[in-house]
């Protein structure tokens, strides 16, 4: 089976599935030497209906994208690289999919999803930037017509129950048309990069686009040459080349871009390669050759970079679970780690260097599985070998590091921790878990003042990411469920105003943005994101797998329930938010709470004790210090004046 035209990715793949249900491949071996040793890894989530991308957040909990089933309307055009009028099958069938712990998947979101004769194209790759979800989405040619469907070659924000088109990369494509060959455009790759833009790998126009998805602005950062081929292609004018075919973004420790290559038709073992990107120039130079169809590019938690081998394909055919895992080395030293794999199409991987890679990328609806190599960054030797990757040993996979109980670092753990600055700094923050049984006790103990009602706790890490999220109460309804919100903005805020010397609780914050004062106007400069608030299924808030965790929620609040958090060397960690009672008692069992988690090694503050005590000093409408809020009138007032005794800043370090 011959193409002329080999950029369009999902084409490729299709054809070497068929050529495998036709039992026409051959066996050979890969352009990289593989021996077999013992079968691992296990099946952590499956039914998916072509997964073509994996991202595991920095809490471990794992989202795939699939490319769908089509559907049932239809629309016609003409193949570019047959002149025949093709009939399309089109439906939002194309997911993104949050997996827990447990395996239980949920969906998130629907995209578009378009089956033409054998192809299928939808969902590619998902990457977060500045807690925001974002998908690429689809591919069009311009034989089709001169718009394509609405989320089809473009970049989306995923939200709950629903995407946003945040950039268009067919518009670059049509207008420009960088690589002066056939106009399609196939966004496919894509990293978050230090700048604050997404980078993306367009597998149909062979090129690299900086998007920004502020204002939808999309520029061609780097056009890819052809590859060495032994047969003319007709999309390039003939020329004895492949399609370079462009499909994983990764960034290195120092800021080089490196782009892996897919090249197309006939698919030549080593031919293949990874390339680096000058950020500033755009300029392309080989870095790692002699590969073999690659998917997928990522750099892992040790800073080593790793790729996706979909397969082995020949004149006979796809060798049958020929894909592997690779750690890239410079030149020809790239490294299999694992062997065996039925079309793998993407990898990522936990903080504790636990590689997930989607397989059966290729192949029949609901037929594409999840797997877990435990340890994948530290394989040495020989490559670890799959026996058989479609074997039903679906397994739920550890709790991740995030989840996990993390005491509060220790004198002689914390200098290491700080140095070392993990990629996870949920990490250093206490578990669900822990976050749970600590406010559960807090609740249900004496002299809180108040209402009595029970209450939502959530912790953010330094950068603003939500670690945990609980309540104190048998059921999220238990609590107000508005309140589950504030806790993350108290987190939040308490976190973002607060300094290595000097703690600023939420309460503290009440007079100075009040009118005439010095931060009027700072409850509404940060606003809470909506699209993370509103995530995900409501049954799953409050737990360990609460939407919410993994992403920055943000907005500012202004009265009490919110501290910011310092382990016992008095490094700032992040905050915790406490909310569901009169501010005043949210105040005081975040306090508690603070406490009993070992992170109250404040520096300094502005009450008149030197910490962040809320302060009530407010007469007739001024506060004396002003750091003032309003008393609630519940006994609070004297509960908060005795915490600094009580429950003394540091005390149990």
């Amino acid at each position: 089976m011959k193409m002329n035209r080999s950029s369009n990715l999902n084409r490729r793949l299709i054809i070497l599935a068929l050529v495998v249900v036709l039992g026409v491949a051959g066996l050979v071996g890969s352009a990289i030497a593989q021996e077999s040793s013992p079968a691992a890894g296990v099946v952590v989530a499956e039914g998916f209906n072509g997964p073509q991308g994996i991202l595991v957040t920095r809490n471990g909990s794992l989202w795939v994208i699939d490319s769908g089933v089509g559907g049932i309307n239809e629309a016609s055009a003409m193949d570019p690289n047959t002149g025949e009028v093709v009939t399309a099958k089109v439906g939002n069938t194309s997911r993104v999919m949050q997996v827990q712990p447990n395996g239980t998947q949920t969906e998130i979101s629907k995209l578009p999803s378009v089956v033409a004769g054998t192809d299928t194209t939808g969902g590619a790759r998902l990457v977060i930037l500045n807690g925001v979800l974002y998908a690429s989405s689809g591919v069009w040619v311009e034989a089709a017509r001169d718009e394509p469907l609405p989320n089809t070659a473009a970049i989306l924000e995923v939200r709950q129950g629903d995407v946003k088109e945040v950039a268009q990369t067919w518009q670059v494509e049509k207008a420009e048309n960088p690589d002066g060959f056939v106009i399609e455009s196939h966004p496919f790759g894509m990293a978050a990069g230090p700048d604050g833009l997404l980078y993306v790998a367009d597998a149909g126009a062979n090129t690299l686009l900086q998007v920004n998805p502020k204002n939808g602005a999309v520029e061609v950062l780097a056009v890819f040459e052809g590859v060495a081929s032994p047969l003319p292609n007709p999309g390039r004018g003939g020329a004895l080349e492949s399609d370079p075919v462009p499909t994983g973004v990764a960034f290195g420790e120092d800021g080089t871009i490196y782009v892996s290559l897919l090249p197309g038709f006939p698919f030549l073992p080593g031919a293949a390669k990874v390339v680096t990107v000058d950020p500033a120039t755009g300029e392309v130079s080989d870095y790692a050759t002699g590969l073999t169809m690659l998917t997928d590019l990522r750099a892992g938690p040790d800073g080593e970079l790793y790729a996706v081998q979909l397969g082995v394909f020949t004149d006979q055919g796809p060798v049958p679970d020929s894909g592997a895992i690779l750690r890239i080395g410079e030149g020809a030293d790239s490294k299999v780690l694992v062997s065996g794999l039925a079309f793998p199409t993407s990898v990522d991987f936990d903080a504790e260097g636990n590689g997930y890679v989607t397989v059966n990328g290729v192949g029949a609806p609901g037929s594409g599985k999840v797997m877990r190599f435990d340890g994948l960054t530290e394989i040495e030797g020989e490559p670890v070998a799959v026996a058989d990757a479609s074997a039903p040993t679906t397994a739920a996979r550890p709790v991740p590091v995030a989840e996990e109980a993390a005491p509060a670092a220790t004198d002689e753990t914390a200098a290491e921790t700080e140095a070392e600055e993990p990629e996870n700094a949920c990490a250093l923050l206490p578990a669900h878990d822990s976050l749970t049984e600590v406010l559960a006790a807090v609740v249900e103990g004496a002299d809180n003042g108040g209402f009595g009602f029970h209450m939502w706790a959530t912790l953010v890490d330094r950068d603003g990411v939500v670690c945990a999220i609980t309540f104190s109460g048998e059921d999220r309804g238990d609590q107000w469920p508005g309140s589950r919100i504030i806790s993350g903005q108290k987190a939040n805020t308490a976190n973002a105003f607060s300094l290595p010397a000097l703690a600023l609780s939420t309460g503290n914050l009440y007079s100075a943005v009040q009118p005439g004062g010095s931060l009027f106007g700072l409850q509404e400069s940060n606003p809470v994101d909506t699209s993370v608030a509103y995530f995900g299924s409501a049954k799953n808030f409050g737990t360990e797998n609460d939407p919410m965790i993994g992403l920055r929620l943000g907005g500012v609040n202004v009265f009490g329930g919110g501290l910011a958090l310092y382990d016992a060397e008095g490094a700032l960690l992040g905050g915790v938010g406490v909310s569901g009672d009169s501010s005043c008692t949210d105040h005081i069992i975040a306090w508690k709470v603070r406490d009993a988690l070992g992170l109250d090694n404040v520096p300094g503050g502005v009450s008149p004790t030197g910490d962040d005590n809320i302060v009530f000093d407010i007469e007739d409408g001024v506060s004396a210090g002003g750091w003032g809020q309003p008393a609630c009138g519940l006994g609070e007032v004297e509960i908060a004046a005795d915490l600094p005794d009580s429950f003394p800043i540091g005390a149990n370090e």
